[in-house]
């Protein structure tokens, strides 16, 4: 198990207990964004699952939906346990921890499929049980402490796996034993890991550095981060990707890496007709939140406006041209443009900005 310092979570339990944070700037919330959002908090409740989930379809990606979703919800300002979404978050944060492996080979996996992403499933489970910690009853608390030890332990273990490349070292993939890596699975493990130190787990500060130094290795010449270490193209989920796990894991806004990157995202506006658009609108909303400053007041407006077109009278968000994200169904994208949408209220720990 990994250790934990007894000062550090009683301190986080009375910031995470407390009242919420105001937003960074309450008229960057505009009331057709709020609507937007509420219209779509209550789609969601709508559209979940017996057993707690959000999913559409098949078995793929529920653990990791099902998180976003409760991400959502906390994003507006919902907790565990109270008003019109309490019920709703503490089911979907049930099924995320019935979802974990307590033997075996893959002890501590948070996936309930063997599909190629289960790493993605377990860090996006990782960041939704560190962020919720401090708000759920105390029967859960002690559960999802349990199992943020056994999840940390799992992403500073699966670290170590081999890699064929040494461009690959630091950085993770789909599998426990990945050969490869990329920067959107280490992205998520690296915020997963920040936010289960924010909850007093004792993550190695080498872990963090060579997580670090791997997406350094995706910065691309044309500004931007590749997928991989190997001179691709950037685009825009890559981006933000990569600005966003630098900064939350200490990496100098002023960095060249980063000040690049922050120009790439301002000079290549969203659009629907780009790849991911959904997880790129929630990883550069946020990174562009990060950066602050023209970053922000320029890219984030531009961002919600073109975010808003897409909403459906029901209050979920459409389809664009990407057709991976079509299959991930309705509430992976509309858990994703919350969270894009929220991002001036502040009310998830994790992406605090020191701005």
């Amino acid at each position: 198990m990994i250790a934990r310092t007894p000062s550090k979570i009683a301190a986080l339990l009375c910031f995470f207990l407390a009242t919420p944070c105001l937003a960074q700037n309450p008229d960057a919330v505009t009331p057709k964004a709020s609507s937007a959002v509420d219209r779509a908090l209550v789609w969601l409740k709508q559209n979940q699952q017996p057993d707690g989930s959000f999913r559409s379809g098949g078995a793929a990606g529920q653990t990791a939906i099902t998180s976003l979703a409760v991400l959502a919800f906390l994003a507006r300002g919902n907790v565990p346990g109270q008003g019109p979404y309490g019920d709703a978050i503490n089911s979907a944060i049930d099924y995320v921890l019935a979802g974990q492996r307590l033997d075996g080979p893959k002890k501590g996996l948070i996936a309930r499929d063997e599909s190629n992403a289960m790493m993605y499933e377990h860090g996006i489970a990782t960041v939704m049980l560190a962020e919720v910690y401090g708000m759920v009853d105390g029967i859960r608390r002690a559960k999802i402490d349990r199992a943020l030890a056994l999840a940390t332990q799992l992403i500073i273990d699966s670290q170590r796996a081999e890699k064929i490349n040494p461009r690959d070292t630091g950085g993770w993939r789909y599998a426990l034993d990945s050969p490869d890596a990329d920067i959107s699975v280490t992205g998520w493990q690296l915020m997963a890991l920040r936010g289960a130190g924010n909850c007093g787990a004792a993550v190695p500060a080498q872990t963090l550095r060579q997580g670090a130094e791997y997406v350094r290795r995706c910065a691309s010449s044309k500004g931007g981060f590749a997928y991989q270490a190997d001179g691709g193209e950037p685009n825009l989920a890559r981006t933000g990707s990569g600005i966003l796990s630098l900064i939350l894991i200490g990496t100098d806004r002023s960095s060249a890496e980063v000040r690049k990157a922050a120009d790439y995202l301002l000079a290549n506006p969203p659009s629907h007709s780009a790849p991911f658009y959904y997880y790129a609108a929630y990883y550069d909303s946020q990174a562009l939140n990060q950066l602050a400053g023209r970053y922000w007041q320029t890219g984030y407006p531009k961002l919600v406006d073109d975010l808003l077109t897409l909403q459906e009278p029901a209050g979920a968000f459409a389809s664009t041209a990407d057709p991976t994200e079509d299959q991930a169904g309705p509430a992976y994208r509309t858990s994703l443009a919350v969270l894009a949408l929220c991002v001036p209220y502040r009310y998830l720990p994790l992406y605090e900005a020191d701005n």
